[in-house]
C-alpha cells in the first residue's frame, strides 16, 4: 500500500481584506493544514501567534506583488496582518493536505 500527497484542497472560499490600516486577525478554520496568502498593490507585515501585534517594521514581510506564500498551520493558528502603507489588500485561501490511499 501506497500513501501519496496530492495537491491541496481549498477549505472555504478564496478571501480578500482591503481593512488592513489596523490588525486585522485569520483564526484558520478546523480541517486546515495550511493558508495561502499574498500581498496586492503595498507591502504587508504578518505575525504567526504571539501576543505581539504585526506594525509596520514588524513582522514578517509579505512583499506586494510576490506569488503567493504557502504557510503550514493548524487548525486554530492565529495569524495578524497589517499594511506597510496604505491601500494594501490581503488574498488568502486556507487549505487542507488531500491524502489518498493507492493499492
Amino acid at each position: 500500500m501506497l500513501i501519496g500527497q496530492s495537491p491541496y484542497i481549498p477549505v472555504g472560499e478564496h478571501e480578500q481584506d482591503t481593512t488592513l490600516s489596523t490588525v486585522s486577525t485569520i483564526t484558520t478554520s478546523a480541517g486546515t493544514s495550511g493558508i495561502l496568502v499574498q500581498a496586492i498593490t503595498q507591502n504587508i507585515r504578518m505575525i504567526i501567534g504571539g501576543s505581539k501585534a504585526p506594525t509596520a517594521s514588524l513582522g514578517f514581510r509579505l512583499i506586494a506583488g510576490d506569488p503567493f506564500v504557502f504557510i503550514p498551520v493548524k487548525p486554530g493558528t492565529i495569524l495578524k496582518f497589517i499594511e506597510e502603507t496604505a491601500s494594501a489588500v490581503l488574498q488568502y485561501q486556507e487549505i487542507q493536505r488531500f491524502t489518498e490511499t493507492v493499492q
